[in-house]
């Protein structure tokens, strides 16, 4: 038993040494040179992006630990977001800080864009299903159907334009979908404070 607990040690302890050695290094080589104003945004906004990143993927965590049943999807936001993160970013470092990475351009762009906005719209589904409850009547179903619905909708058009630059979608249809998201999003939130009908 202590050999076992040994190695598991050893191997955390690796793991620990390695990211610091890593660190140092990077500080040394690129944070003390002539660029070190560029380099400096350029890991602030990696840091940034981690934090936004890693909320996102926690969303998908403890979707599949809250609703066993969407584990999958759970664990599928959560490895998007890790995708996402490594591709803003590579980008970041390459070519500036800029929210989401929507703002590259070319291929590696794209991918990055599209990447990030799964993401995003996948956590945003994780938190509507965490509000699931037994019992629940079949308003707060329809609430919920309409808010992911209106989600998942607007972000394939969203990736949609991305893709085809030829496609033209008019911002009113974007406000729509923006608008029943949101109204329907707050409502589920507020349902989920409120007791079921059987517990009042």
């Amino acid at each position: 038993m202590d050999v076992g607990q040994s190695r598991n040690w050893s191997a955390r302890d690796a793991v620990i040494v390695a990211g610091t050695v890593a660190a140092l290094l990077f500080i040394l080589i690129d944070l003390t040179g002539s660029d070190i104003d560029e380099h400096a945004s350029q890991v602030g906004g990696i840091a940034l992006e981690m934090l936004l990143f890693t909320a996102f993927g926690f969303a998908g965590v403890a979707l599949a630990y809250w609703q066993p049943r969407f584990a999958l999807l759970g664990t599928t936001t959560a490895t998007l977001a890790l995708l996402a993160f490594g591709a803003t970013a590579v980008l970041t470092w390459d070519r500036g800080a800029f929210l989401f990475g929507l703002g590259f351009g070319g291929d590696a762009g794209t991918v990055a864009g599209i990447t990030d906005l799964l993401a995003i719209s996948t956590s945003a589904i994780c938190v509507l299903l965490a509000t699931v409850r037994t019992g629940e009547d079949g308003g707060t179903r329809l609430i919920r159907v309409a808010a992911i619905g209106s989600l998942a909708l607007l972000i394939a058009l969203a990736i949609l334009q991305i893709l085809v630059h030829d496609v033209e979608i008019g911002p009113r249809v974007y406000a729509i979908l923006a608008t029943v998201y949101v109204a329907a999003t707050a409502v589920l939130l507020i349902l989920r404070l409120l007791p079921l009908a059987e517990d009042s």
